[in-house]
């Protein structure tokens, strides 16, 4: 059999327990080919559950090692690697939570996985020059309206439901983290990366409204005109400037 048919086969083992593999499996006893072939399958799981092990610590602190191995193995079985680089296995483990039984009975397991995997990205993306404030002022103020914005590649917002960052924060600090507890509505959350470190913090509804327009490229008249419903008439340029300046101070905007 061809060298490449037999690696096709031993990865269709390793992926889905296919057993076309099995008869090219050499005898060596003491071991069965199905022992020997176990070895090659249960070192796989094992390597990509320490992958997420890596990715996902604090949510192997709140599972502890018996659940959080179980979940993996289930993960593994329905979401094998796709990718050469095993840094990026684990994208969809916060999804999976979300609808798998009986993660998905506690929401907060997965919005943990879904921060702790945005902070992961966050500290691997790429960098760029940050745009200063005094950058901005070289704007005239007539040009301000068609003036848009580009962000820095750490930069992610989510929407958390839970109180989920305080217990990230809790486990990080090695101190005992707080019960599970939903908030009244959703907040959104701005992470980023400034000097090789990790930031985030909750955004009011302004900001986030004026966020979400800025970083799919609306202009900054047309970001004033989205705060219409939140804002004074006459606060909206100035509450829309003060922002701008604090993103810049923050080092979430770049020369675009």
């Amino acid at each position: 059999m061809p060298l490449h048919r037999l690696q096709q086969d031993l990865q269709a083992h390793l992926l889905n327990g296919s057993v076309e593999i099995l008869p090219h499996i050499a005898q060596a006893p003491p071991l069965s080919p199905q022992s020997r072939l176990a070895i090659y399958r249960n070192a796989y799981v094992s390597r990509l559950t320490e992958a997420l092990r890596s990715s996902f610590g604090k949510l192997h602190q709140v599972l502890g090692d018996e659940v959080f191995a179980a979940a993996a193995a289930a993960f593994i079985a329905e979401r094998p690697s796709r990718t050469r680089s095993i840094r990026w296995f684990g994208h969809h483990l916060a999804d999976f939570l979300a609808r798998t039984a009986p993660y998905e009975a506690q929401p907060i397991v997965a919005e943990l996985a879904r921060v702790e995997w945005a902070l992961t990205e966050v500290f691997d993306a790429g960098d760029a020059s940050s745009l200063r404030r005094e950058d901005l002022l070289q704007t005239a103020p007539q040009h301000w309206g068609e003036l848009t914005f580009t962000f820095h590649p750490s930069v992610r917002t989510l929407s958390l439901a839970w109180n989920t960052t305080a217990v990230w924060q809790s486990l990080d600090a090695g101190l005992t983290a707080p019960a599970p507890q939903k908030s009244a509505a959703a907040v959104t959350w701005l992470l980023w990366r400034q000097n090789l470190q990790n930031h985030f913090r909750s955004v009011d509804a302004v900001e986030a409204t004026a966020l979400a327009w800025a970083m799919d490229g609306a202009p900054f008249a047309q970001v004033c005109e989205q705060l219409r419903h939140l804002l004074a008439e006459e606060q909206i340029p100035m509450q829309a400037a003060a922002l701008v300046a604090a993103w810049a101070d923050s080092g979430i905007l770049i020369m675009g």
